[in-house]
């Protein structure tokens, strides 16, 4: 049911700060719980955890309940999972959005050897 809402409640905006402690949680449990990832990297093994990670992040936010956190947003989710060994590396992203209401938040978890970078971009829908 469209409401003809030009921007979002007050309650429903996406604010960074409280996106990203959500990221921090999802992924933190997920890699903590990789012990043999982190061992021994693996391309498939880096696919399947991105994938997981991505997926129990958008899960989390766009929930079907009433409590949703950000609802008639659009949630895109990225998250990179690699292996450091010295190199550099520099994520990048563009999109055309609205500066008021569209948001993103990005959290990095970092060992000795492994990262994953979560990215997620919230976009209001009217």
């Amino acid at each position: 049911m469209n409401t003809y809402r030009l921007e979002p409640k007050e309650s429903e905006r996406f604010y960074p700060s409280r996106i990203r402690e959500i990221i921090k949680r999802e992924t933190d449990q997920i890699m903590q719980k990789e012990k043999d990832f982190a061992e021994k990297y693996s391309d498939e093994e880096a696919k399947r955890i991105a994938t997981e990670i991505s997926d129990q992040v958008r899960n989390v936010l766009k929930s079907t309940n009433e409590t949703a956190l950000i609802p008639r947003h659009k949630v895109i989710v990225q998250s990179v999972v690699g292996e450091k060994a010295g190199q550099g590396l520099k994520i990048t992203s563009k999109s055309l959005w609205h500066s008021e209401y569209d948001n993103s938040a990005t959290y990095t978890y970092e060992t000795d050897n492994r990262f994953c970078t979560v990215m997620v971009f919230g976009y209001y829908c009217e």
